[in-house]
């Protein structure tokens, strides 16, 4: 089966080949284990309670070392957490030059102190990762045999463990 062009291509070809060939194989098993993918770049994630504000931040672990650590609010729902690490990873791909020692702070509704812009930027990539364009429309045409629709929006957020929102931002429901 042909599926059309994923709408994200223009991001995923702004990361650079090495570190995509790194996590290439991670983003065909659904769900996208998005803790293995953050391991294989070695950016290390650490569950905290943060302010019921922020969702999460990326930052680098010292000024002097090239390491990064993604933090992430623990006492958000499990989705949320898994998209909050993806958010994070795209920062890291897109935007790695604006991430210092202090990091990249997102707020609930995933804002900082980076233009909006680059936090839709993010937000895009974050699904695409979540929610591969290739393995959605295979999982969602083995199981209904048909394109992705609306009305099984629910049933794609469970099976790929992300949110009914993620699900039609990223296909446009």
């Amino acid at each position: 089966m042909t599926y059309l062009a994923d709408p994200a291509q223009p991001l995923w070809q702004q990361i650079p080949a090495d570190e995509f060939a790194l996590i290439k194989s991670l983003l065909n098993r659904v769900p996208v284990p998005i803790g293995e993918v953050a391991a294989a770049l070695s950016i290390d994630v650490v569950s905290l309670t943060l302010p019921v504000e922020i969702s999460g931040l990326i930052k680098k672990i010292s000024p002097d070392i090239e390491g990064y650590q993604i933090q992430v609010n623990n006492t958000d729902a499990a989705v949320r957490q898994r998209f909050t690490v993806a958010h994070e990873i795209a920062h890291y791909f897109l935007h790695k030059s604006y991430i210092d020692s202090d990091g990249i702070t997102d707020s609930i509704l995933y804002r900082s102190k980076l233009s909006d812009k680059k936090e839709a930027e993010a937000n895009r990539l974050a699904a695409a990762m979540l929610l591969p364009w290739n393995e959605v429309q295979a999982w969602h045409h083995e199981r209904y045999g048909c394109a992705p629709k609306a009305e099984f929006l629910d049933e794609i957020a469970k099976a790929f463990r992300v949110s009914s929102l993620a699900v039609g931002f990223r296909f446009g429901f």
